[in-house]
């Protein structure tokens, strides 16, 4: 019998090339992700370049103070500049990427929860966006007859009760 020139893989000989793979890609896939976050709350400026939204939020969240909550998959990528007010910004990103959100804004805070449809109160609604109620159904005001008609009953009602009629 001749002795092969081949030999079984081990599981230890399968795992590590496997593991390279995964750390390669890892690797690769952080380095070309860049996020940068300047300015003031009221005019803040943040630069992505293939960043997560999670990793966007977070850096606002360290930069500012942002507080945020989500029960969706916030790894959708963003790239871009995006400049203005924190609550701005945060809300052009997530409806940008097509997110649902509610923000609210206060003197010193600002909270953002981002959800899933299916979790969302009237989950087809972005409580962002605020659109004006409609006005008031107009009623018509009664004649001048009318008017005056209802002023002498009333009158009359008067009357008959001060005068005990």
């Amino acid at each position: 019998m001749m002795p092969s020139l081949f030999r079984t893989p081990t599981p230890l000989d399968l795992i590590s090339p496997v593991l390279l793979a995964i750390v390669m890609q890892e690797l690769s896939i952080s380095a070309r992700a860049e996020l940068q976050v300047t300015g003031e709350p009221d005019a803040i400026q943040v630069e992505a370049t293939e960043a997560s939204v999670e990793e966007l939020l977070s850096a606002v969240r360290k930069a500012y103070g942002l507080r945020y909550w989500s029960s969706a998959n916030l790894s959708r990528s963003v790239s871009g500049t995006y400049a203005g007010p924190l609550q701005q910004v945060v809300s052009r990103v997530l409806m940008l990427q097509g997110y649902d959100f509610i923000a609210e804004t206060s003197e010193h805070d600002t909270i953002v929860a981002v959800y899933d449809k299916s979790v969302a109160p009237g989950s087809d609604i972005n409580l962002v966006v605020s659109r004006p109620a409609p006005p008031p159904m107009a009623v018509p005001l009664p004649s001048r007859q009318e008017q005056m008609r209802g002023a002498n009953q009333l009158g009359q009602a008067v009357k008959r009760r001060l005068l005990g009629f």
